[in-house]
């Protein structure tokens, strides 16, 4: 009975994992009195949770294993709390480390053996995670609405009222508390209570993308319960939802305030969740903080995602560092490489909707370094893309920009198009990726409205474009104030003001000069050339392409380049009678 002291959580740490290891690797043959096997599986339940706490889940998992060996016959009827605790915990490992082979097996053994509904929670948690992760996104919000439903929280029916109606219930309600009320809210005890919260905050990561009017409607019932039952280590994530909301209706200030607050209330509550926290919390300092240095919070998210073992939010972090450093302007190959390591961490963990989404952005980028390959896509991808919207507004977005900046108008014009039919179902929550596509949506815009037949669609577009990035410009200048001027620019030059477009077009050059957007110069210098071109000033636009030039080799994207010098020495082909006219707004040189 030495063993004792170590499984009753008396013994000394720095020699728990060292016997649990040694015990493991002799087995359970090795057990000569039949009392110790239970001793023997509660030491490593006690190492298992030890690893846990070190964000060691692989090791815990082998621990948790190794117990679950340990027990003998009859185990669920005899230890039925060490069995439901050892198995339970074997689970969220094994959905943590991507096994899911695993948590299946485990999940079928308590769905089997528990005694209550209560006590299958954790392992159909687990399951509806699995689920959100893949290509079955609508069948996990369906088994949380079913959960929740049998818990007594009836969310059916949600998605017909109002986003801002909601969101201004949730105002009103908040409005009866100050954020020290809020902070000093009692905690929640209420072991199913709890658990319901989870299952609410697993439904609102999966509603705000396939089920946007949806959402609004869980984060209000997940503050509501956290005023009236006490805060829970889901509160956070409401209130961090929230904010979001807010912001991406018009009231950046307003988001800022609560995602500072869910940021203060992990302080408060736990920091198990502060990696989704901190996931949708950047995404609205983004529009407050220059863009550069909000890439280093998504490092503090990552780090807290992983701690938490929560591998899912870890991802979404990685993706977003990625198209944010995109967004920036990093190095081209320097982010290539940062592409592959993100997709080869959600491979490994089998979370398939971010590594489609993954895969999109590393395509765009392959293109403008100058690498035409076959996209390496996961399995599932059709029916992810099928089914969600949000995924399906990336990848028109993506070929959308990618068409445009190599200037093929035709493509540009049928992906615009269809990026356009998905941006009113996706997202619920703001991201920095809205701006940038709001961005580049209106430059397309304009171009569109100089070029196509429906003329003043397109131009409409161009203005609210315009409009949402003077706006945004008001919250961050830094790194809002190139895009509305350049914006304004392509405007005024739809307008035949060229003045105003000449006027404007410097302002947004010296902005990214200031603002150190090189590939954002690159662009303004381009559309610059373009437009001394239309004007006749050929030593002015040759001047602005080679300054475009040096840019675009500056970040890393080669393939531009090549495409960009072919265009200049056509011209100049044609200029001189060597080649057919080549349209200067209509360069169809690449996909």
């Amino acid at each position: 009975m030495a063993l004792a002291p170590l499984a009753d959580g008396k013994g000394d740490d720095g020699i728990l994992l060292t016997a649990a290891n040694q015990l493991n690797l002799a087995g359970p043959e090795a057990v000569q009195d039949k009392s110790q096997y239970v001793t023997v599986a509660s030491l490593n339940l006690r190492a298992g949770k030890k690893a846990m706490e070190m964000s060691d889940f692989v090791a815990a998992y082998s621990y948790f294993d190794n117990g679950i060996t340990f027990l003998r016959k009859k185990h669920w009827e005899e230890h039925y709390e060490l069995s439901l605790e050892l198995f339970d915990l074997a689970a969220r490992c094994a959905h943590t480390n991507g096994d899911v082979i695993s948590l299946n097996l485990l999940s079928q053994q308590v769905l089997k053996k528990s005694q209550s509904f209560e006590d299958k929670l954790n392992v159909m948690y687990y399951a509806m995670c699995v689920l959100a992760s893949s290509s079955k996104l609508p069948e996990s919000i369906e088994r949380g609405l079913k959960i929740l439903s049998r818990l007594g929280i009836d969310l059916h029916g949600c998605e017909s009222g109002s986003v801002e109606a909601c969101v201004q219930e949730t105002k009103d309600l908040l409005s009866g508390y100050s954020d020290d009320e809020i902070l000093n809210t009692k905690p929640m005890t209420d072991p199913t209570k709890i658990m319901a919260m989870k299952f609410l905050g697993k439904l609102e990561i999966g509603m705000t993308q396939i089920m946007p009017k949806s959402a609004p409607y869980v984060t209000q019932r997940i503050i509501q319960f956290s005023l009236s039952d006490g805060m829970s280590p889901v509160s956070p994530i409401g209130f961090v939802h929230f904010g979001s909301y807010i912001a991406k209706l018009g009231d950046i200030s307003g988001g800022y305030k609560y995602v500072k607050l869910a940021r203060s209330l992990l302080d408060k509550v736990s920091k198990e969740n502060a990696g989704e926290v901190s996931c949708f919390g950047t995404q609205v300092i983004a529009y407050v903080e220059p863009l550069q240095a909000v890439l280093e919070y998504h490092d503090e998210g990552y780090a807290a995602a992983m701690a938490s073992g929560d591998v899912v939010r870890a991802g979404l972090i990685t993706q977003m560092r990625c198209s944010q450093s995109l967004f920036a302007g990093i190095n081209l190959q320097a982010l290539r490489e940062k592409y592959a390591a993100s997709i080869k961490f959600m491979e490994e963990r089998k979370l398939r909707v971010l590594t489609l989404q993954a895969q999109y952005q590393q395509q765009s980028v392959l293109k403008l370094i100058g690498i035409d390959q076959e996209p390496k896509h996961v399995s599932e991808g059709h029916a992810i893309f099928a089914t969600n919207k949000s995924v399906m507004r990336i990848y028109y977005y993506l070929k959308m920009y990618t068409s445009f900046i190599f200037r093929s108008y035709d493509r540009t014009k049928e992906n615009a198009e269809k990026y356009l039919t998905c941006i009113g179902n996706s997202w619920a929550n703001l991201f920095l990726a809205h701006a940038f596509q709001a961005f580049h949506a209106g430059l397309i815009s304009f171009w569109l409205a100089r070029k196509s037949r429906e003329e003043q669609g397109w131009y409409l577009r161009g203005n609210k474009s315009k409009l949402a990035l003077k706006k945004w410009t008001e919250s961050c200048l830094w790194t809002f104030e190139n895009k509305w001027y350049l914006l304004e620019a392509e405007e005024s030059f739809c307008n035949d003001d060229f003045d105003a477009a000449k006027s404007f077009y410097e302002k947004a050059i010296l902005s990214t000069k200031d603002h150190k957007f090189v590939h954002e110069e690159a662009l303004a210098y381009e559309l610059a050339a373009y437009f001394y071109l239309e004007l006749g000033e050929v030593d002015k636009a040759l001047e602005y392409f080679l300054l475009a030039h040096e840019r675009y080799h500056e970040w890393g994207a080669n393939g531009k380049c090549n495409s960009l010098f072919k265009f200049v020495e056509d011209f100049m082909k044609e200029r001189a009678g060597q080649s057919p006219t080549i349209a200067p707004e209509n360069v169809d040189s690449a996909s």
